[in-house]
This record gives C-alpha cells, sequence and structure tokens, in this order.
C-alpha cells in the first residue's frame, strides 16, 4: 500500500521498501489531468478507481495546491486580534507620547534651574574678586600699620629724598 498523507485511517509508521517506492511513483494530478481520464495508466499500487473514489468523497480537500477554492491556505491573523494589538500600540503610543512630555517639561524645568545657579554662581564670583580685591588692599595697610609699629619712636626719621631737592654732597 503506498503512504498518502491525505487520506485518514492511513499507518503512517508503515514504511517497508515497497511501500516508499511505490510512494515515489507517485504524482499529484489536478482535476484536469489523466487520472480520471479513460485509457490512463494508474500509478504504482493503485487503480483508477481508488483516484477517482477519494476525489469524489473530498477525502483529499484542497489537494491541488494552485486551486484557487474555496479558502486560501495559509496562516491568517483573525481579525480581532489585529484590532486588538493596534489598541495595545495605541494605548502603548499614548502613554509614550505623554511620558515624552512629562519629560520635555522636566528638561525645561531644570534648564531654567541651571541658568539661575550659573547667575547666581558668576555673582558669587564677582563677589569674591571684591573681597580679595579688599582683602589685598587690607594687607598693604597692615604691612605700613606694623612697619609704622616696630619703629622706634626716639630714633630719627630718614627724610625721604624728594624730587625737587637736591641730593646732599659727600664729606
Amino acid at each position: 500500500m503506498a503512504l498518502d498523507s491525505n487520506s485518514p485511517g492511513d499507518d503512517r509508521t508503515a514504511t517497508s521498501a515497497a511501500e516508499k517506492l511505490a510512494g515515489a511513483g507517485l504524482k499529484l494530478v489536478g482535476e484536469r489531468g489523466a487520472a480520471g481520464a479513460p485509457g490512463a495508466a494508474p500509478g504504482p499500487g493503485r487503480t483508477t478507481g481508488a483516484i477517482s473514489d477519494t476525489k469524489e468523497s473530498g477525502a483529499i480537500p484542497g489537494s491541488n495546491p494552485f486551486h484557487r477554492g474555496d479558502r486560501k491556505q495559509g496562516r491568517h491573523v483573525p481579525l480581532w486580534l489585529f484590532a486588538g494589538m493596534l489598541v495595545v500600540f495605541l494605548i502603548g503610543y499614548g502613554y509614550q507620547t505623554q511620558h515624552a512630555s512629562q519629560l520635555e517639561a522636566d528638561v525645561a524645568r531644570l534648564e531654567a534651574s541651571l541658568t539661575k545657579a550659573e547667575d547666581r554662581l558668576e555673582s558669587h564670583r564677582t563677589h569674591l574678586l571684591e573681597i580679595r580685591g579688599g582683602v589685598h588692599d587690607l594687607s598693604s595697610r597692615l604691612e605700613s600699620l606694623r612697619a609704622l609699629i616696630d619703629r622706634d619712636p626716639t630714633a630719627e626719621t630718614p627724610k625721604q629724598p624728594t624730587a625737587n631737592s637736591p641730593t646732599p654732597a659727600a664729606p
């Protein structure tokens, strides 16, 4: 007996050498083929009546892959599944859009905060430079005051030569 995967009730585990050879000799014939024609040679292990009986009984539905009959072969996605996936996509897209707008608002708020902090930092730097200038001026005054404190009051104060006065001549 030849293996026919489309026939119900066949034993699919029987794989003798004779069945393999008989199965290899089979070929698919369309509705217009010579399988049911008078005078056509039957395939090995089959008779002409067996082929026509299976066609008439409907045991091999859709055996011709090129026949465009009742329904197309293949996998189809149900419409409700497609609609459900579309709804899930739209919900996800809406959530991501809302989240992106919130993040955009946070970025704008943080940029404004950064600008304020940079302005305050610049004003603190300016103030620090003013303090450094005042400390340097105070330091020079303290040094002159210290020199005045350390000087002996009984000692003669050397007169500072001025640019207009002549220098004293050496004796």
